[in-house]
């Protein structure tokens, strides 16, 4: 079955993971589809510009030595258990990440032994995790990027106006950050539903079947 998950997740077309981002932020319901598609991608074009940025000062270095430079604490912590939510990584500003390595390992596993691995290569998930919260970092280092940008007016009064952003699109752009730092072949979405396995398989089948609707949705 993971394997099989693992080939369709891999094949899923941009537009799937549009919906999902779409469908995870709170004010969907103030900014159309084509307009969510267009911050959609220039937020990923935002998360791949820092990934070479970090490329062009740093060069080839690892998401452990980018946070050495950037002089944030790093936490290996076990997965927290019995709080009903499962978490993978956590960024708390200003400068500390928590990567919760035990689900990440078990993750990798799984995808291994399931043969997985042929569609998604064997992605180091710990180090995708980390680079994900480390352009969190830099987003909150850079308040001027395109991401912290109030893209919605919630409401307006004669000269008055109330604007606000889209937190999604830092999500957007975290994951498009970490492919291009990692050079994978496919979008970290993909985990979402992997890193559900080892410790709530049914939430991962729901979210799953959730991305096959949009798929199904997009051939319509």
């Amino acid at each position: 079955m993971i394997g099989s998950w693992c080939r369709e997740l891999a094949g899923f077309p941009e537009s799937v993971w549009i919906a999902y981002a779409c469908a995870r932020e709170p004010l969907r319901r103030l900014v159309t589809p084509e307009d969510y598609t267009n911050h959609f991608h220039a937020a990923s074009f935002c998360g791949v510009e820092m990934a070479r940025q970090v490329r062009g000062d740093w060069g080839d270095i690892s998401c452990g030595e980018l946070a050495e430079k950037l002089n944030v604490k790093l936490e290996w912590p076990a997965m927290p258990e019995g709080n009903g939510m499962v978490t993978f990584a956590c960024y708390f500003e200003p400068d500390r990440i928590q990567v919760y390595t035990d689900n990440a390992a078990a993750t990798r596993s799984l995808i291994q032994e399931s043969g997985g691995a042929e569609f998604l290569g064997d992605v180091d998930i710990g180090e995708m995790l980390l680079a994900h919260e480390l352009c969190h970092v830099l987003q909150h280092r850079q308040p001027e990027l395109f991401t912290h940008q109030k893209h919605i007016r919630l409401w307006k009064l004669g000269p008055w106006e109330r604007r606000s952003r889209l937190v999604s699109l830092e999500e957007v752009s975290a994951m498009a950050f970490a492919r291009e730092l990692l050079g994978l072949s496919h979008s970290p979405y993909v985990y979402d539903v992997l890193m559900l396995l080892p410790q709530a398989p049914p939430e991962a089948q729901r979210l799953f079947t959730q991305l096959r609707q949009f798929a199904k949705e997009e051939t319509q």
